[in-house]
């Protein structure tokens, strides 16, 4: 079953991108969020997408409603997913993906309250101690942005090993204070990441397609950003053969946006060729943009589990090579000889039946 599994069709990144690399400096460029990015709107429609179960959903509440002191927006001044401008859609009113909920919340759930202001109360609640609310998460994390134009189309593709991949990668990434915290004795370096011998580069890219200032320790390797900033996940193939790459961000998979695995399909890396990743796929022609933003918003919070942000994940899959049937050389002379005496007409009569 594994392997009809493995042989079926995969999807094909129809965009490539540039090759270039990093060089190592003592001290990172600065860097500031592009400006093709603007929040949204309240009244702004909510971005259509796809029903289709293959794909990544969009995340709750991406629809606010619009509140009664702000002006109507009218549909004209609305961003428009193809016009490359939006943003991750706001939190639900009173609370935040990441758990963070009000007091009302707290009551109709049963959980203690604070106390009211008057001072009333029994006294149970008054020697209660009071409960500390969860803390927001500092650090980034990746948001569902605005939708991009990435067509993909699917191809056939056989695993070489449709147990286990060929090689796994992990790419991590965070603000300069987070990336100093899991590092703390990192070195300022190229983003990248070479696996199979450095058959296949792995990078992570902002919008202008330059990678991403990193610390590095040893095989470690922490992308830092800026909140707001979009980018992208390239894959560089640099041999004859061709490779299935399966991308997960912040634990989820970049194509349904369910939890990831190795064992689901990815998108294919011709022979000396690269593709982009540019977000979590919303169609066969777009994806929702890869967005560096807190992590109460993000994504992975939206979807309920916020424990794997920052990181980045690549299962590389190789394919099966077909068997060539290769006969023996025999020997020139009796070649010749045979061909020398071949009769075009062997059959001079016709032969009985043979029953």
């Amino acid at each position: 079953m594994r392997n009809l599994f493995a042989a079926l069709s995969v999807l094909l990144l129809a965009l490539g991108c540039g090759c270039g690399g990093g060089s190592r400096s003592n001290e990172p460029p600065p860097r500031q969020p592009d400006d093709s990015y603007e929040p949204a709107r309240r009244g702004a429609p909510a971005e259509s997408t796809a029903s289709n179960s293959r794909f990544a959903q969009p995340p709750p509440g991406a629809e606010v409603e619009q509140r009664a002191s702000e002006p109507e927006t009218h549909e004209s001044e609305a961003p428009a997913a193809s016009s490359g401008r939006g943003a991750p859609p706001a939190a639900p009113s009173g609370s935040g993906w990441g758990g963070l909920g009000s007091d009302r919340e707290a009551a109709e759930k049963g959980a203690p309250s604070a106390r009211r202001a008057d001072g009333a109360g029994s006294a149970a609640q008054r020697s209660a101690p009071m409960l500390e609310p969860p803390r927001e998460r500092p650090g980034l994390a990746t948001h569902w942005g605005e939708a991009r134009y990435s067509p993909a189309h699917e191809v056939s593709f056989e695993r070489e090993d449709a147990s286990s991949a060929t090689a796994l990668a992990e790419l991590r990434y965070n603000d300069r204070s987070g990336a100093r915290r899991l590092l703390p004795n990192g070195h300022w370096g190229s983003g990248e990441l070479t696996l199979l011998g450095g058959a296949l580069r792995v990078r992570m890219l902002d919008a202008n397609g330059r990678s991403f200032p990193a610390l590095r320790e040893g095989s470690r390797v922490v992308s830092m950003g800026e909140p707001g900033e979009r980018y992208s996940l390239s894959i560089e193939n640099r041999t004859g053969r061709r490779y299935e790459v399966v991308a997960s961000v912040d634990g989820l998979d970049v194509l349904d946006g369910r939890e990831a695995s190795p064992d689901k399909r990815g998108y294919l890396v011709a022979a000396y060729s690269s593709v982009r990743i540019d977000g979590f796929r919303r169609s066969e022609q777009e994806v929702a943009a890869f967005r560096l933003g807190d992590v109460a918003h993000s994504y992975a919070a939206s979807q309920g589990n916020a424990r794997n942000v920052g990181v980045i994940g690549v299962a590389v899959f190789a394919e099966r090579q077909p068997i060539v049937y290769a006969p023996r050389p025999g020997r020139p002379w009796e070649d010749t000889a045979l061909r020398e005496s071949a009769d075009p007409f062997p059959g001079r009569y016709a032969r009985p039946p043979a029953w």
